[in-house]
């Protein structure tokens, strides 16, 4: 009997490149005005991913091309793991927290679809 090797769980978010553990990833996948840099993964398991980093936002005032960018630290949580893809799974939820530098909370959540998640031919 031959015991089959468990696949790693994948990030592949705006970018539908599959990753394990990401330096950065973009939240705002429409217009990248929204991302975190310079992850540090607390933890990365097969169902459930927890780093720290340096979330960087846009805030579009008066228009987005004329914004300033506000830093501030954030946590991102991947989870909610889906198999669209076979031998790969990925998470399909991402979830952030943090506080930004003018203490106004930044908390949110996303959940990408399967059709978003599958590698197109």
């Amino acid at each position: 009997m031959v015991a089959l090797a468990l696949v790693a769980v994948v990030w592949t978010g705006c970018a539908h490149r599959p990753v394990e553990r990401p330096a950065s990833i973009t939240i705002a996948c429409g217009d990248g005005d929204f991302y975190v840099t310079a992850l540090h993964w607390k933890r990365w398991t097969e169902t459930e991913a927890v780093a720290t980093g340096t979330g960087r936002q846009n805030d579009c005032k008066p228009y987005c091309a004329a914004g300033r960018l506000h830093t501030f630290p954030l946590t991102i949580r991947l989870s909610r793991v889906v198999q669209c893809v076979p031998r790969r799974r990925e998470f399909s939820r991402i979830a952030w927290d943090g506080v930004r530098l003018t203490g106004i909370p930044k908390a949110g959540s996303e959940t990408l679809p399967c059709s978003f998640l599958k590698l197109r031919p």
